[in-house]
């Protein structure tokens, strides 16, 4: 069995992020991975990336994400907010019906801990799916919000 293996260049820090475009830019050269990778990128309160992780590596069309693990990371590198990033080997970054699951839960459980998560950004082959621009991040927050009211 042959994987695919690729040379990341490392992003030089701290990366400041001003839009999604910012964090495709960053974390493109995984694109080239032929298995799913998931990272958490952690930044302080000027939205400056002081590191990243790859949570998780996949296969062609999946990675784990663990909620429990994430904020563990989270509160391990002091990280004032978090933008969560993986690729899609097959080129597509339409989100799949789990992307969104998992996209939803942890903004909700990261919002409640106290670390925003500012998007999820899904890498494909030149282009890019960012959840906040497509406004679900926001959606999910209050989403979130209506539960806890409820309580």
């Amino acid at each position: 069995m042959k994987f695919h293996v690729f040379e990341v260049k490392e992003p030089k820090f701290p990366v400041s992020f001003t839009s999604a475009k910012d964090v495709f830019d960053t974390m493109s050269a995984f694109s080239k991975s032929d298995r799913e990778m998931f990272m958490i990128l952690f930044l302080n309160t000027k939205n400056k990336m002081i590191d990243y992780v790859t949570h998780t590596i996949g296969t062609v069309d999946s990675s784990s994400v663990y909620p429990r693990d994430v904020l563990k990371s989270a509160l391990y590198f002091n990280a004032a907010a978090l933008i969560f990033c993986h690729n899609h080997p097959s080129g597509d970054p339409e989100p799949s019906t789990n992307d969104k699951m998992i996209t939803k839960t942890m903004v909700m459980i990261c919002e409640l801990a106290g670390i925003p998560v500012l998007d999820h950004v899904i890498i494909g082959k030149e282009v890019f799916y960012s959840f906040a621009d497509a406004g679900l991040i926001e959606d999910y927050k209050r989403q979130g919000q209506q539960i806890l009211n409820r309580l």
